[in-house]
């Protein structure tokens, strides 16, 4: 058996120090030196602001019918002094309140502006078109929708009451869940401007 020299010695003993840190990378235990570790990927609803803009109607609905949640469509206009009321002290508190979170998705169409365009049945509409095909013609009017596009419940148009019109909107959304679940409801249909809208079609 040949002896071992010194060299041969010192490379296996720079070996044997490697082989447990050879082991963790081998099980993706360790991260090689210099590698940056790979970012955790973001769920599809943390991807999904409560509220925004309407931009893509057919995105929105795919996550309503993922997560079975309602919509609050809401029109408005920059020189409506009620929609900021609305906005600024209703939606956006609404939007901010944690009781609200994962319970539905607030959109808003802006009638007096070109932007953003809105993707809806594979054409691009103007805000005011949107909202013209949507039969809106006095705002601010908020609209429920189910998953499935379906308006439920009825429309909450003006503001009569300001004092009570967060308990508009909340009742609102407490009968939009319920005919989620069960659509056949008198409250689901009850009160709402014919004909009844549809996300699901432009005609």
């Amino acid at each position: 058996m040949p002896a071992i020299t010194p060299l041969r010695l010192r490379h296996r003993l720079t070996l044997a120090a490697l082989a447990p840190l050879a082991s963790l990378l081998l099980m993706g235990m360790a991260t090689p030196p210099g590698q940056a570790e790979e970012p955790v990927a973001s769920s599809a609803r943390d991807d999904v602001p409560l509220m925004s803009d309407l931009e893509n109607v057919r995105a929105d609905l795919d996550h309503m019918q993922e997560q079975q949640i309602p919509m609050l469509m809401f029109f408005h206009a920059t020189y409506c002094s009620y929609c900021r009321t609305v906005d600024e002290e209703f939606l956006q508190t609404m939007a901010a309140d944690p009781d609200y979170e994962g319970r539905l998705i607030i959109r808003r169409v802006e009638i007096d502006s070109a932007e953003p365009e809105i993707e809806w049945q594979g054409t691009s509409y103007t805000p005011v078109e949107f909202a013209r095909l949507q039969g809106v013609q006095l705002v601010p009017e908020v609209i429920y929708f189910a998953p499935d596009g379906r308006q439920v419940v009825d429309e909450l148009k003006g503001v009569t009451v300001p004092d009570f019109y967060p308990q508009y909107l909340d009742q609102r959304l407490r009968a939009a869940e319920r005919c989620i679940q069960e659509p056949t409801l008198d409250v689901c249909t009850d009160g709402i401007d014919q004909p009844r809208r549809d996300l699901t079609r432009t005609n």
